[in-house]
């Protein structure tokens, strides 16, 4: 499980073996492309602040983009969040709240929500969190 802000509060998210397959049902495809797909975005969400225009233009113009969808960013959040103990309305109505009215308000929801879906998706693939822990200070040398 990783732990991420999303909203006001920090939230666990999971896949397991059912939200796994809800989020491939939502996004038609295996959870391999789905990273595939939104893995450019997160390449821009680096580029923030320096080429982002520069950045979006390339990845669109190579087809980086050309097969993201909504539900590759929303559905591993809205289906992490129940693997990682809400319920199904709490994380319905969470998604609605945070990731929803910031489609509506148009604050670029893909690119804020981008690198969480993504981390969601590894860590089911992988077994692996989000970020890795460093260790703490004493502990390599302890190591050693």
């Amino acid at each position: 499980m990783i732990r991420h802000q999303f909203g006001t509060e920090e939230h666990g998210f999971l896949l397991r073996v059912g939200e796994w397959r809800d989020v491939e049902k939502a996004c038609d495809a295996g959870l391999g492309e789905i990273a595939a797909r939104i893995a450019p975005l997160v390449a821009l969400v680096d580029l923030a602040g320096t080429e982002t225009a520069g950045g979006l233009m390339q990845a669109i113009t190579a087809g980086g983009l050309g097969r993201l969808r909504l539900d590759d960013v929303r559905a591993p959040i809205l289906h992490g969040l129940i693997g990682g103990g809400r319920t199904s309305t709490e994380a319905g109505a969470l998604v609605k709240k945070v990731f929803d009215e910031a489609v509506a308000a148009g604050q670029g929801p893909l690119l804020v929500f981008a690198p969480l879906a993504l981390g969601i998706v590894l860590q089911a693939i992988t077994g692996l969190p989000d970020e890795l822990e460093e260790p703490a200070p004493g502990e390599a040398e302890a190591a050693s």
